[in-house]
């Protein structure tokens, strides 16, 4: 008997502790599964993959109307999701990321070529804008190109309809004005020019200054250009008008002048065309890191040999141009000097060495133009980095480019009274603007 009271006892006490370490719950016998909270009406649903609307989610007209509808259920709203092209993506990989439907994918497929290769083409940063119905369907994309082109795809049931759209460019006339105090490039940007505005100013003065070599400390630049603006943002820079270089204690300057004939041309101050039969350099500015020699230790062929053309080293890729006109005589592998590009213009011969690449289209027979790119630094042939090697030939005989002094192209005289009066005011500007220099002695 007292064994089994023992027994019951003990039976009773771990009874008591397992109710006691159960965790506490309410027991609702009518219900199974987990009890789902919605969120009220007025707040803002779910943010969709890439969603950066441009105002806040639309609230109900009334408060009535959206307390009339029912309990747990969530209204649908347009919606706007906006999505910035990264590298790789591809229009599949976006639909499949926001949940698009395939079927109006392969629709996508069948448009006209034009509208189907833009889409396929899609560049990092560009924008695309996908439009939500109440239902949740797709009904617009919006494929932002450039900050002035767009293409809009107005989506229905049974037509896919396909709108271009560009805005409205406003062009306004800047200056920019500064001194050299490390290069033309940094301190181009430092006035607040662009790369592509650097380089236009550098082959307005390419007859004159050799941008390589000459370039000194405290040489100073104004510049007056046209400025591009599309929804007050400066997407680019046009045609400069007039520009100023003073290079030591040699001043330079240029007036861009289009005539009766819509002729376009840079003028100096008198009206004399400053174009030159040849540029002194053929790429943007870069250092000399051999000049032209007859003696000089060869660093491939470990001897000593004549250099007879000037070698300009610069990243690979940058791109050289004709120093003037010209018709391609050879082109392709030779030797030591790599790929290679002989030009002919009358009895003088440029050749340019160790390309990384020609120039597509370049070929036996075709004329280029002065500044026109025909090809890009490399290091073929016998180069130990890379660089251009330039030459300069008058009948065949090598000549040093960079002191033999150049052919002057025919310079006409621009002196009825239409120029003055459209270049005296900009030359009255480039004034003002060195003024600015000498007075704060920037």
């Amino acid at each position: 008997m007292k064994s089994f009271l023992t027994g019951f006892i003990t039976v009773i006490v771990l009874a008591a502790l397992i109710i006691w370490l159960l965790p506490e719950h309410d027991v609702h016998p009518d219900k199974e599964g987990i009890e789902l909270s919605f969120p009220e009406q007025h707040e803002t649903p779910p943010a969709r993959v890439d969603e950066t609307p441009d105002e806040p989610w639309p609230l109900p007209d009334n408060e009535e109307a959206a307390e009339e509808i029912a309990p747990g259920v969530i209204e649908s709203k347009p919606l706007l999701v906006i999505h910035q092209v990264r590298a790789g993506d591809t229009l599949l990989a976006i639909f499949n990321k926001l949940g698009i439907d395939k079927d109006l994918y392969q629709r996508f497929i069948l448009l006209d070529k034009k509208s189907k290769r833009r889409l396929a083409r899609l560049r990092p940063g560009q924008m695309l804008h996908f439009r939500f119905s109440k239902e949740n369907e797709l009904v617009e994309i919006i494929h932002n190109i450039d900050s002035m082109h767009s293409t809009s795809y107005l989506i229905s049931d049974d037509d896919i309809q396909i709108s271009k759209h560009q805005k409205e460019v406003q062009v306004r006339i800047e200056t920019a004005h500064g001194t050299i105090e490390s290069s033309l490039f940094n301190d181009g940007i430092r006035a607040g020019m662009t790369e592509k505005l650097i380089i236009k100013m550098a082959k307005l003065f390419s007859w004159d200054i050799d941008f390589g070599r000459e370039l000194k400390k405290g040489d100073y630049f104004g510049v007056i250009f046209e400025a591009r603006y599309v929804d007050g943002q400066r997407i680019g820079t046009g045609n400069i008008l007039a520009a100023e270089f003073i290079n030591g204690k040699k001043k330079h300057r240029v007036v861009r002048y289009v005539d009766t004939r819509d002729n376009v041309d840079y003028l100096d101050p008198q009206g004399r065309s400053r174009r030159q039969q040849f540029i002194r350099t053929p790429l943007s500015f870069t250092r000399i890191s051999s000049r032209y020699t007859g003696k000089r230790w060869h660093p491939v062929l470990r001897r000593w040999r004549s250099h007879k053309g000037v070698d300009y080293a610069a990243p690979t890729g940058t791109p050289v141009w004709a120093t003037a006109d010209g018709t391609v005589s050879i082109i392709g592998r030779q030797r030591g000097y790599g790929k290679v590009i002989y030009i002919k213009h009358g009895k003088y011969t440029t050749v340019y060495g160790h390309l990384s690449a020609f120039k597509r289209g370049m070929k036996k027979g075709r004329h280029v133009r002065q500044n026109e790119v025909i090809g890009y630094v490399g290091s073929t042939g016998l180069a130990t980095g890379p660089h251009l090697h330039y030459e300069f030939r008058i009948n065949g005989k090598h000549v040093n480019p960079l002191s033999h002094r150049l052919p002057i192209a025919d310079a006409g005289r621009k002196s009825d009274k239409k120029f003055r009066a459209y270049a005296d005011p900009l030359l009255e500007t480039l004034d003002r603007l060195k003024d600015e220099i000498l007075k704060t002695g920037a």
